[in-house]
């Protein structure tokens, strides 16, 4: 009996192990799946807070000035024009008004918040003038080294922004692949652009880790159709690249990746690199040498049939993957 009872405890500590890893990695794959609602759900939020707040100021408008009223007011208009522009009514038929709308908005209400800090700290209500000793009051202040805090970390991706050279072939009318030099970890988005304050447009990277890595670009708007008809010789970058969802193949023991199109872009680079998961990658796409080119396909090929499934829906059909 105590060696049963021995066997048992070492098997329900294992299952609790296994439990807990479980419960950890569908949690941060969870959180990382709403970063987009996450994002949403800020901006909505400060637009109703800052309106709320807004209110407030203006039944009791003898505690402040008129200056303060209108940065707040401007700042809340700003913030209201973004949010209306992220729609996506508006973002994908306008797209580029979008990127500045986003970008440009965003850089004012920075500075109007610097702004209103300024203001509403050195703000006396009792003498209805703005107070000289500004250093003093600012240090003591939160709402300060917040504001400090969200300038650094809007700045941070603008100090990696390189105009760096690429290779560009367009194996089709449909898409374009973009080749840079240096090689990248299996998982990573990056941002390229023609112009740094312009747009800016994230892809999968495909790379092997070693000397180099590439994006293919599909011919869906006016800059990745420029790509196919006046492939250029340098791009912008931030050399600062983000995880997409893919990288967190690495938590798991064995995983399938199922991609469709351009979504390979997303997974290839785990088939290419080492990776410490047993990938599986199913890929279903139309037409793959015509628009993707042969090298995408012959990194495609030469995997056993239990690791890849390439389904061609040009010569096989579309497939209904939830059954198969």
């Amino acid at each position: 009996m105590g060696r049963n009872d021995e066997t048992s405890a070492q098997l329900s500590t294992a299952l609790l192990h296994v439990q807990r890893r479980f419960h950890r990695e569908t949690a941060t794959t969870s959180l990382l799946q709403s970063l987009g609602g996450i994002h949403r759900s800020c901006g909505i939020s400060s637009v109703a807070w800052l309106t709320y707040a807004l209110v407030l100021t203006l039944k009791n408008r003898e505690n402040t000035s008129s200056e303060i009223i209108a940065v707040a007011s401007t700042i809340l208009s700003l913030l209201c024009l973004s949010c209306l522009a992220a729609f996506p009514s508006v973002r994908y038929l306008h797209h580029n008004v979008f990127e500045r709308i986003h970008r440009f908005a965003g850089w004012t209400i920075l500075g109007l918040l610097w702004a209103f800090i300024i203001l509403t700290i050195s703000y006396d209500p009792a003498t209805k003038a703005y107070s000289k000793e500004l250093g003093t009051r600012l240090i003591s202040q939160q709402e300060f080294w917040f504001t400090i805090a969200i300038t650094i970390l809007i700045i941070i991706p603008w100090l990696t922004v390189r105009r760096v050279p690429v290779r560009v072939s367009a194996r089709s009318s449909h898409a374009s692949i973009i080749k840079f030099d240096g090689g990248m970890k299996a998982g990573l988005l990056g941002r390229i652009s023609p112009s740094p304050f312009s747009e800016w447009h994230a892809f999968g990277i495909i790379s092997d880790a070693k000397t180099e890595h590439m994006m293919v670009a599909g011919a869906i708007g006016d800059f990745t159709e420029s790509l196919v008809s006046n492939p250029p010789t340098h791009l912008w970058v931030r050399q600062v690249h983000f995880a997409g969802l893919p990288y967190l193949v690495n938590m798991y023991n064995r995983v399938l990746l199922v991609a469709t199109g351009l979504g390979i872009c997303m997974v290839l680079s785990f088939l290419l690199q080492p990776c410490s998961a047993d990938v599986c990658v199913l890929w279903v796409a139309n037409d793959i040498e015509q628009n993707f080119g042969k090298e995408i396909k012959e990194m495609m090929s030469g995997h056993p049939r239990d690791k890849v499934i390439v389904h061609d829906t040009a010569d096989f059909g579309r497939p209904n993957v939830s059954q198969n």
